[in-house]
């Protein structure tokens, strides 16, 4: 079964990989250009979105709403999710060592779960083109895209189940009915190499046109293993996307899309801080938690960025992929939208788990998911007196888990009976089975009473069953079984008033429900039920959208208060039990009775002169726990009570800034960048360990600065580049397993580089 797997993985690699260079060869990359602006420096450019599931523009939609086009997303060299959050208020996200292990905040409400979960649960949307993709990844394909829309606040009317804190909508671009094609290639630090494409074909003018992506990224990484067998976070990571349009009937649209993804790394991205929790100080140290770690040869962040010492081979990725089909029926004064789609992914951990140079354990860990949804939309077209939407969504998800420690030759926890001969025998295990079905109905209708005022409610109800087996052992010896299934259905409104006295300007105020379903257990504790309950809030907001000094600037800002009721918690930690010596597992999820987050954040966007054009977001969020007096970390109950949030900075911040001047037949830009985020709880662990010296759970604030400059025409794009320009010291998060030097941080770097595109 595994053989079978990897043979067909390596058979996409050679077919991908291989595709790659014949797309760069023949192709060419559209220049991305500065907004247009006129002589006098007024902008023409429109936005438009489709965050209501119809084309609008973003200063017509009452939403609190991001939205990064095509130009800008190539301008700031934008590679993965995470580079468009630094354009985004009130937006950030933690990383569990590669590219796509993050999980994203917004408002505070970020997803407190267990990522490695066999069902992947989220606590907001994410959209590809319609389809539903967040149960396979949160970083996905990011060449060749029209734009990406981050959605603030619950949306379950259009984005459904689990959208309580927003969502992403990622818009491709779509095959066209004439030929065009682009390659860029680039290098950059850590002898990092890069190569991306895109070529589109009209096979049959009229009637058929396919559109092909894709990107090959190969690196020597920024970490290095000093350890003899060597290697470090060297990566490889390779994406391609087809598509293709067939429109046999002029009101007839029908896209057929196939992605894949695949990223290796060498290791999991991170260096130790010498501080370790208290069942590895117990076990390695004999001590307890706090700053007390074998510094091994390479010491402790801050001081060390960019080492580690671990005497085993890691593989540690991911691969995604989906098919998808989405076919649009115009009957005239009524829209018919149909999406269905499936995707599969693999996520794996292999080899050294104690990030140490003593051989004290390793694992193997391999996680399949899929998914299988659809949705039928039917909607008014046109603008009318009342604008109406209302479908059904269906969808399956599934997940398989098998995970081993294994003890390595120097285990400190050598079973008696193997004469401390113990190396590869198993230290914990677990396997697992989950299904989640779902179902719901929405409709959603705006009444236009005048041009200048209307109103909007929606509705969405949901109905989900959870089902879950699994087995958990220590030792061979079984610890615990399970099989379990709950039902949970909810109704869930939103309410919007918008009010336009002119077309320069917009006011709206929204109350809107969100929902994310309970669940069932993954293994038997006596500290935890066996089932969680559901997580709602009500989010209450007003906001603005408005043009000033004749369409040069562009503002919007909205105030926020969202009120949250069983907050799902993870609680993951290991302990000794003390009865059998057995190494143990505690994880699960429990609620937390209640929660606020309240908070401003805004944007802008201006042209200063027809060359200079300037942006910025600034978001302030208060987000804590009003209720919480039973939360169990790592193995004790605390009271947090009135405490912040993880994942939830008060401040966050970014500017963004781009001026072009003629270069003879060329026109140059130099393009700055800032971005901030106050210090931030990146982990539960910090609740226990505040106190203690050295604690690495409370992620410190930081500055970052890049800066970009170039040349472009019609053909050519040439663009150099340094991130983090300053060289910032910080990191998003730290992550706690059996490390002996520690938690690990995943630090920043500077990075340098050079990109060359040519269109045609």
């Amino acid at each position: 079964m595994m053989r079978s797997s990897i043979n067909v993985r390596r058979l996409r690699k050679i077919l991908l990989t291989s595709a790659l260079p014949a797309v760069a060869a023949a192709s060419v990359a559209t220049p991305v250009l500065a907004q247009d602006v006129d002589e006098e420096g007024l902008t023409d450019q429109v936005i438009i979105v489709t965050a209501q599931r119809r084309s609008e523009s973003i200063q017509d939609v009452p939403i609190s709403i991001t939205a990064i086009g095509a130009e800008q997303l190539k301008d700031q060299n934008v590679n993965g999710v995470d580079d468009v959050f630094a354009m985004t208020p009130n937006v950030s996200f933690q990383s569990n060592g590669s590219r796509d292990r993050k999980d994203l905040s917004i408002r505070g409400i970020s997803n407190q779960l267990n990522p490695y979960a066999d069902v992947r649960q989220s606590s907001y949307a994410f959209y590809i083109d319609e389809f539903s993709v967040v149960a396979g990844t949160s970083n996905p394909q990011i060449v060749d895209l029209e734009r990406i829309e981050v959605l603030r606040g619950p949306q379950g009317t259009y984005f459904g189940r689990n959208a309580v804190g927003g969502a992403i909508n990622v818009v491709t671009k779509k095959p066209v009915d004439y030929f065009e094609a682009n390659a860029e290639l680039g290098y950059a630090s850590f002898d990092t190499k890069r190569a991306q494409g895109m070529i589109n074909i009209p096979v049959v003018e009229g009637l058929l046109a396919i559109r092909a992506s894709g990107q090959y990224e190969k690196s020597d990484g920024y970490i290095r293993n000093i350890n003899p067998i060597g290697g470090g976070n060297d990566s490889e990571y390779y994406t391609g996307r087809i598509q293709a349009r067939l429109t046999p009937l002029d009101s007839l649209t029908w896209d057929f899309t196939y992605s894949y993804s695949d990223e290796t790394l060498g290791m999991r991205n991170g260096v130790p801080t010498g501080f370790v929790t208290r069942t590895w100080a117990a076990v390695y140290y004999g001590a307890t938690a706090g700053l007390i770690a074998d510094p091994d040869g390479v010491g402790f962040f801050p001081d060390n960025t960019n080492e580690v010492n671990f005497n085993r081979p890691q593989e540690v990725g991911s691969t995604f992929e989906y098919y998808s089909s989405r076919a649009v029926w115009d009957f005239g004064p009524v829209e018919a939208t149909l999406v269905a789609g499936h995707l599969e992914s693999d996520l794996f951990n292999y080899g050294d788990v104690d990030g140490g140079s003593i051989d004290f354990f390793y694992e193997n860990l391999l996680l399949h998911r899929e998914s299988t949804s659809g949705e039928l939309r039917f909607q008014s077209t046109g603008s009318q007196v009342l604008d109406w939407s209302f479908g059904a969504f269906y969808g399956k998800d599934t997940g398989d888990s098998d995970q081993q420690t294994f003890h390595g030759a120097d285990s400190p926890l050598c079973p008696a009976f193997t004469n401390g001969d113990c190396e590869g025998f198993e230290v914990t295990g677990g396997e697992g089975f989950s299904t989640s079905r779902y179902f719901a109905l929405f409709a959603q209708g705006t009444l236009n009473f005048t041009d200048q005022l209307s109103a909007t409610a929606g509705l969405r109800y949901s109905w989900e069953k959870v089902t879950n087996t699994s087995q958990t052992s220590s030792n061979t010896i079984i610890t615990g079984t399970n099989d379990r299934s709950a039902t949970f259905e909810d109704i869930s409104p939103k309410f919007t008033l918008t009010y336009k006295p002119n077309p320069a300007l917009m006011v709206y105020a929204t109350a809107s429900r969100g929902f994310k379903s309970g669940g069932t257990q993954t293994s038997n504790s006596a500290q935890l039920r066996n089932e969680f309950d559901p997580e709602t809030l009500w989010n209450y907001e007003v906001g603005a959208k408005f043009d000033l000094f004749d369409n040069r600037v562009r503002v919007d800002i909205t105030g926020f208060y969202m009120d949250w009721k069983d907050v799902q918690q993870t609680i993951r930690f290991q302990f000794i039990d003390p009865g059998t010596g057995l190494l143990r597992g505690v994880s699960g999820i429990a609620n937390a009775a209640s929660a606020e987050s309240y908070g401003v954040e805004g944007s802008f966007s201006a042209s200063l002169t027809p060359r200079w054009t300037l942006a910025g977001q600034l978001g302030y969020n208060k987000s804590k726990y009003r209720d919480y007096p039973n939360a169990l970390i790592d193995g004790q109950i605390l009271d947090l009570t009135g405490q912040q949030l993880t994942t939830a900075p008060k401040w966050t911040a970014g500017a963004q800034t781009q001026y072009t001047l003629p270069l003879g037949s060329f026109e140059g830009f130099v393009r700055g960048e800032w971005s901030y985020r106050s210090k931030m709880i990146s982990n539960p662990y910090y609740y226990l360990y505040k106190t203690v010296p050295g604690e690495p759970f409370l992620s410190p604030s930081y500055h970052n600065v890049n800066l970009r400059l170039g040349f472009e025409n019609d053909n050519i794009r040439v663009v150099g580049y340094v991130e983090n320009l300053f060289k910032a010291k910080y990191y998003a998060n730290a992550y706690e397993k059996a490390f002996y030097s520690g938690s690990q941080v995943e630090p920043s770097f500077r990075e340098f580089g050079i990109s060359v595109g040519y269109s045609f």
